[in-house]
């Protein structure tokens, strides 16, 4: 029976067990959606918890300091902007529900002091990706780089990573890149066979180690 009420949603079950001679055993917990972010400075997360009960849970953030909202409550923050860099910590307190005591859970945001937007709609081949080998191409990926000091920033991550039809290897052009606040450019030597045509999805990495992806078709 407890296992036909949770599957039909009946989660207002577990109000009974408080003030009420009825008890009630219910299962569910609440749990953060994602327990840890990494974020460049100036970005945006939106956080919370799991759960359809209808508790009273509130929130903040520590340190206090570089972050658009401090404090709130229900399971959700909302939008959260982080404006400067360092190590943050979103609380959130659970009271006591069912069978579960009062809790706090904590999700870690990583804010990077290196801003990095890459253009991953207008990648540079030396040569058209084709069937056969690649070994020769290089590939130029634009980059935007912001630092919170406003100073370069060395990128030293050297190669992209691939799947799909074909298994790609790739070096960066110089072991270690140094890249200016502004426009920039990251060359990637590629070799490898490509064997039929399809889809190769590639993997560019920043400076906190986030991948991003675009897609290329091979058709020849």
């Amino acid at each position: 029976m407890k296992r036909l009420f949770t599957l039909l949603g009946f989660s207002w079950m577990c109000l009974l067990v408080h003030g009420s001679p009825l008890h009630v055993s219910c299962d569910e917990d609440v749990s953060v959606l994602q327990s840890h972010y990494s974020i460049s400075f100036g970005d945006a997360i939106e956080t919370g918890v799991a759960t359809e009960l209808p508790l009273s849970i509130s929130w903040k953030v520590a340190p206090q300091t570089g972050v658009s909202k401090t404090s709130g409550t229900g399971k959700s923050t909302g939008k959260l902007v982080f404006s400067t860099p360092g190590t943050y910590e979103v609380t959130f307190v659970i009271p006591a529900h069912g069978d579960h005591p009062g809790k706090t859970e904590t999700v870690t945001v990583a804010v990077s002091s290196v801003q990095m937007i890459f253009d991953l709609k207008n990648p540079v081949f030396s040569t058209p990706l084709t069937t056969g080998t690649i070994s020769g191409t290089s590939m130029t990926i634009p980059v935007t780089v912001k630092s919170y000091d406003g100073k370069p920033v060395e990128y030293s991550i050297l190669e992209v990573q691939t799947t799909g039809i074909a298994a790609i290897s790739s070096r960066l052009k110089n072991d270690k890149t140094v890249l200016k606040n502004g426009e920039n450019k990251l060359v990637f030597e590629l070799s490898g066979t490509i064997p039929a045509k399809g889809n190769v999805q590639f993997r560019v990495y920043d400076t906190t180690g986030e991948a991003h992806f675009f897609n290329y078709s091979i058709t020849n």
